[in-house]
């Protein structure tokens, strides 16, 4: 493919262009509106849960909170997209369109890079908790998942940094959802590498790798449970200690597979329609740009739904996560409406002895007067 027939391709004409299509438009509008809601709560929610005694205690929990924090970076910088194609439904604070285009995707590139190796990882600990269990108290630790952390975050950063550079990136179609954002400069090499190669990039290493890496981890998890399962079963009958440990082994597995359900059914839809865009356009097949950017719109709204839904699957799927849910809530109650009952409770217990004693003092000095 040479530079004239990808110039021709990616140029915007100067008159006219791309729009919203009606169902991306309530799709942005009532679709990420109702994500946002309870996205932010469900996701908070997995943060107060997952650090709760019980769950804190092990690294996958750990793992798991960061994932919530990840997942709700995520849902905060899609903010934008909301206001500008679902409430405006035209272009917002163009001023600073271009820093803002930076900012934004890179932020989306880098919390999607993450949620999808932690949750790897998360695949990773379960795993090694499975094979090498008087091992895994060594090597599944809480320093070690903040390294891990920290080496993910560096590597997302170095994988998307092109998008930082101002030279390169910038507003494209400003207000058209899914290419707000792109190339300032339709020229070879950086447009290329953007509309061709970038998509394969980020399905391999967002999507590809990762459901690859823990759908192989999942079945040795259940291979490895299979076989010991009797074993595992006839020790922990003397040992309670051993009964509860195997317990929270299990509830920490079903949160695993719950949360890899949902990245499969939300991320490869969006992935494969990625690739057959980039590849449509490489084998320079006359393919409108419109139904390419509707698709694309429609399927982001699917893949949001990865990082606002996790805390409700994991409650439904898990009865330990949602026991500690309901202690964290009853914990909230005791703190927001116990306080004025228990300050009520305090205050008799602290005065009415003072006022018995003083009652008693004035009838003995009564009676010593009346002597």
């Amino acid at each position: 493919m040479n530079s004239t027939n990808i110039s021709v391709i990616y140029d915007p004409p100067a008159h006219t262009g791309p729009s919203n299509s009606p169902i991306v438009v309530l799709l942005y509008r009532y679709g990420l509106g109702f994500i946002f809601l309870f996205g932010f709560t469900g996701n908070l929610a997995s943060m107060a849960t997952f650090m709760q005694t019980t769950l804190r205690a092990t690294s996958t929990a750990f793992l798991f909170l960061i994932l919530a924090i990840s997942d709700t970076l995520f849902l905060f910088v899609s903010i934008f997209d909301f206001v500008e194609v679902g409430l405006t439904q035209e272009p917002i604070l163009l001023t600073n369109y271009d820093n803002l285009c930076r900012l934004r995707w890179f932020l989306k590139g880098l919390t999607q890079f993450c949620s999808a190796w932690i949750l790897v990882f998360v695949t990773i600990d379960r795993w090694l908790r499975t094979r090498f269990p008087f091992k895994a108290n060594k090597w599944c630790t809480h320093r070690n998942v903040v390294i891990v952390t920290i080496c993910i975050t560096i590597i997302g950063i170095s994988l998307h940094s092109h998008m930082l550079n101002a030279e390169f990136f910038g507003k494209f179609y400003p207000g058209i959802a899914t290419v707000a954002c792109g190339p300032v400069q339709f020229l070879i090499p950086y447009t290329y590498f953007f509309f061709i190669q970038w998509p394969f990039i980020q399905v391999f290493f967002v999507c590809l790798i990762p459901a690859t890496l823990m759908l192989l981890g999942s079945i040795d998890i259940h291979r490895t449970i299979q076989k010991t399962k009797s074993r595992i079963q006839a020790v922990a009958m003397n040992q309670p200690q051993q009964l509860r440990n195997e317990r929270l082994h299990r509830q920490m597995l079903i949160l695993m597979i719950s949360s890899i359900i949902i990245f499969f059914v939300t991320t490869l839809p969006v992935s494969i329609r990625q690739i057959a865009a980039a590849y449509a356009i490489s084998a320079n097949k006359a393919t409108p740009l419109e139904p390419i950017i509707n698709d694309l719109a429609i399927l982001t709204v699917l893949l949001s739904f990865n990082y606002a839904i996790n805390f409700y699957v994991h409650c439904l799927t898990s009865k330990l996560f949602r026991d500690e849910f309901i202690k964290f809530i009853k914990i909230i109650y005791r703190l927001a409406g116990g306080t004025t009952g228990n300050n009520t409770i305090n205050i008799n217990h602290t005065i009415m002895p003072s006022v018995a004693n003083g009652n008693v003092q004035a009838n003995i000095r009564h009676k010593q007067s009346h002597s």
